[in-house]
């Protein structure tokens, strides 16, 4: 069973663990060419009758990128076969409660269009079908662009261009796993 269906144990300990993540993950990365981002999948911990968590994150969570630079979205180390997107939201719209991860509104209005049928719960018969979604001009540059990856299957990587102007700051996260936040800075 996919642990995309234990999201409502798993929402508090995803608000919990942003500031670990943060150390675990990497905090900051900055490139001038180009930068590569992973969804990094530690595995779950729990304490019986205490708390489960779900160990994912971007790493590096915060990077700086030239405008015009590309960036590649992959696994990082053995894909856990569950799909993950890199979706540029507004600062006000990242969860930062357990009850907001529950309900993620940013994560069903800009990436449900990624599936075949934007109205269905995804699945094995309403798959990932576009990997790659511009609300502005092509690549990575406002609210709503997202792309997506997914193992096993030839989408494990993305690269796209960050086309956001200098001075341009993008929230980001991950609509299949909400916890999962991190931005982009454009200079």
């Amino acid at each position: 069973m996919k642990r995309t269906k234990y999201l409502t144990g798993l929402a508090v300990a995803g608000v919990g663990a942003a500031v670990w993540a943060a150390v675990a993950f990497g905090a900051t990365a900055s490139h001038q060419s180009g930068i590569t981002v992973r969804a990094l999948d530690k595995g779950i911990s729990f304490a019986p009758n205490k708390y489960i968590q779900d160990n994912m994150g971007f790493a590096p969570g915060t990077m700086t990128v030239a405008s015009g630079s590309s960036l590649t979205f992959t696994y990082g180390g053995k894909p856990s076969q569950e799909p993950h997107t890199l979706t540029i939201v507004k600062r006000s719209d990242l969860p930062r409660t357990g009850s907001q991860v529950e309900n993620c509104k940013p994560c069903q209005h800009y990436a449900t269009p990624h599936l075949k049928n934007p109205k269905a719960p995804p699945g094995e018969s309403n798959p990932i079908v576009h990997w790659e979604l511009n609300t502005g001009q092509p690549g990575i540059d406002t609210v709503g662009d997202s792309i997506a990856i997914q193992a096993p299957g030839p989408h494990k990587s993305i690269t796209v261009k960050v086309t956001a102007p200098s001075g341009t700051t993008l929230y980001l996260l991950c609509a299949v796993h909400p916890w999962m936040q991190g931005k982009i800075v454009v200079n």
